[in-house]
């Protein structure tokens, strides 16, 4: 994920609700070497911009399987 670029910020749109970029089944993170947390989607193979990923979709968003039943745990 470290040699991902970024994510174009025209591929993604403000959204307030529970389908962000973290509740969508192809969010991932991952940390570098130094130990910082890279956010990312494993479907566009780039990486997101710190806070993006809270406040931000895109139109390939997906639930989770938690999602679907009800409860996302990594959202809470």
């Amino acid at each position: 994920m470290e040699r991902w670029d970024f994510v174009d910020d025209r591929d993604l749109q403000g959204w307030k609700g529970g389908c962000v970029c973290m509740t969508c089944l192809h969010f991932a993170y991952a940390t570098d070497a130094h130990c910082h947390t890279m956010l990312g989607c494993n479907i566009r193979q780039r990486q997101l911009q710190q806070g993006d990923h809270l406040k931000k979709k895109c139109k390939l968003w997906a639930p989770t399987w938690q999602k679907e039943v009800g409860w996302a745990p990594e959202a809470g």
